[in-house]
């Protein structure tokens, strides 16, 4: 062997070792899109260098023709993994259904079964040509080796079509790793197909090798330079990007990703700020830090001004996982995370609404205490004389007077709770509803009524206003069902929520609609508010009720809550 093969076939074992040493970078960023099929790229391309430089180092036919067969079989499967290294880094989901790749892995296997059965056809390979002075030999192509480089070079073709496509609608550091995956797959072909038509011809050198050089040496860049599979750009339709709310990806190291038009507006940046850091994107709202977004378990209030408009945001923190990782348990993200997805959801209006209905209720109560007020200094004077009349005089008439009383005192109680049941709900608390239930019972007056609890049910609920609710059902089935009324408590089906429901003589059809109208009363004595204050404290919690015919005939409301700790 010459000094200059034995270089050559230093050179290509060199470059062998040099690309399973990528592939070792490469390993533990598998789970990552793109991660496995750069292993399995740079692991054929580590086989078809070693195996060049081993058909350069030994003198040998019958070990030079096996060698070279290597060589062919190698550049298949690297061809099919630069492809998977594209199609999972832009989530292409056509080429990733088991059909397509098993078509291609079927079509690497029938090119193996044709490398390694060659001797019986020599159709890839028709013969091997001794090469002077150098003691090597070169094999001469066959059909079937021409055309499994066409279809290698239409994998290639395929692949920078997406890649093109990648190009145009990412920004940033994305673009350069869009740049540097052409070249990783373009240069060891390109140099093969110099060598397979011996547009350059060094004798006892394989030239594809070249390409193997330089496309390692992107990989390498591309791994510690652009970030590539740590730094991997989310599909950009899943950023919505005509969401009127603002949205931005950034990775697990904290650096934007990608923005929407929204978003560059409300940080006042371009597309310049894909690759920086966010927090000096977020600089101007101390409220939201990477440490913030990776502990967030719920919204972030953020405050923000745009053109001379306060705007109010909730920020809302998602993890972006990989296809077929999990979150954690805990609400946190697992080690496969890409990173995170901000969703800024503009409630401005809401806010604004939230504020208006709280002055109102505000507003509301203090004229309901007023009133109250009002009415209760006149109305004790009131009572209090009648108390002197009564001492003094027994009078049937006084009795009417006293019941009177009772019942403008009953008005003005009602009212004060129906002006505070509409309040908005402002915390709660797992309520056991048969605990409650019993406890209210206690509190109502019942004459010879029987209560039933059958349920187990749970609800989050603000305790002091169910009560009232339940005070309040309980007592209108006691004074319409009769003193002897039966009253069952029980859970909706699928346990959405419970009813209370009697034996009475129920509600007529036709009235059902209006009994939760402040006023509407069936009976002589009733202040028509009772239902009414029911409704508001249901609508408060943002349940639903609703009245129907029970099982004996009588009246059965349903309290549908929608959520329980059962």
């Amino acid at each position: 062997m010459t000094t200059a093969a034995l270089a050559v076939s230093v050179f290509e074992l060199s470059i062998g070792v040099v690309c399973l040493a990528i592939a070792a970078l490469a390993w533990p960023y598998r789970r990552q899109p793109g991660g496995r099929p750069l292993v399995v790229m740079t692991l054929s391309a580590a086989v078809w260098a070693s195996a060049a430089g081993v058909a350069s180092l030994v003198v040998d036919p019958d070990v030079t023709r096996a060698a070279q067969l290597t060589v062919y079989g190698a550049s298949g499967p690297a061809a099919v993994a630069w492809l998977y290294v594209v199609v999972e880094y832009s989530d292409r989901k056509w080429w990733q259904k088991t059909r397509v790749v098993g078509t291609l892995l079927g079509a690497i296997g029938i090119e193996w079964v044709l490398i390694f059965t060659n001797s019986w056809h020599h159709l890839y390979v028709t013969g091997m040509q001794s090469i002077p002075q150098s003691g090597l030999i070169d094999p001469t192509p066959g059909v079937l080796l021409y055309g499994f480089t066409l279809w290698r070079l239409g994998l290639i073709v395929a692949g920078l079509s997406i890649l093109q496509q990648q190009y145009v609608r990412t920004q940033g550091v994305s673009k350069v790793q869009s740049v540097a995956m052409v070249f990783t797959g373009v240069l060891p072909v390109t140099a093969a197909l110099l060598e397979l038509f011996d547009l350059i011809v060094v004798p006892g050198f394989d030239f594809s090798v070249v390409g193997i050089v330089v496309g390692s040496g992107i990989v390498l860049w591309a791994l510690f330079y652009a970030d590539f599979l740590e730094f991997v750009p989310i599909a950009r339709e899943t950023l919505f990007e005509n969401m009127t709310d603002p949205v931005v990806a950034v990775d697990t190291d904290g650096r934007v990703v990608d923005l929407n038009r929204r978003a560059k507006m409300l940080f006042g940046v371009g597309d310049g700020a894909i690759g920086k850091p966010a927090t000096a994107v977020f600089e101007q709202y101390p409220d939201i830090s990477i440490e913030q977004i990776r502990a967030a378990t719920g919204p972030i209030d953020i405050s923000a001004e745009i053109d001379g408009i306060q705007y109010q945001y909730e920020l809302a923190v998602s993890p972006i996982v990989p296809r077929g990782a999990h979150t954690a348990t805990d609400g946190g993200v697992d080690n496969a995370s890409l990173g995170f997805l901000l969703v800024f959801r503009d409630v401005t209006l809401q806010k604004q609404r939230e504020q208006d209905i709280e002055r109102k209720n505000d507003r509301l109560e203090q004229f309901a205490s007023v009133v109250s007020h009002d009415l209760r200094n006149p109305l004790n004077v009131a009572q209090g004389w009648l108390e002197v009349a009564q001492d003094e005089h027994d009078s049937g008439y006084l009795d009417t007077v006293s019941q009177a009383h009772e019942r403008m005192e009953l008005l003005i109680q009602n009212l004060l709770t129906l002006a505070r049941s509409g309040n908005a709900i402002s915390s709660t608390e797992p309520v056991e509803v048969s605990e409650l239930v019993r406890e209210c019972w206690q509190t109502v007056a019942t004459a010879n009524a029987t209560v039933t609890v059958d349920t187990d049910l749970t609800v989050q609920a603000d305790r002091p206003r169910l009560q009232e609710l339940l005070e309040n059902v309980l007592r209108n089935a006691v004074d319409h069902g009769g003193p002897n009324v039966t009253i069952t408590v029980g859970s909706l089906d699928e346990k959405r929520g419970f009813y209370v429901a009697d034996n009475g003589s129920g509600i007529p059809a036709d009235a059902r609609e209006q009994i939760f109208e402040s006023g509407y009363s069936t009976g002589q004595d009733g202040t028509g508010l009772g239902l009414a204050i029911v409704a508001e404290i249901a609508a408060a919690h943002g349940w639903t009720v609703a009245v129907t015919e029970s099982d004996d005939g009588g009246a059965r409301f349903e309290f549908v809550t929608g959520h329980t700790d059962t």
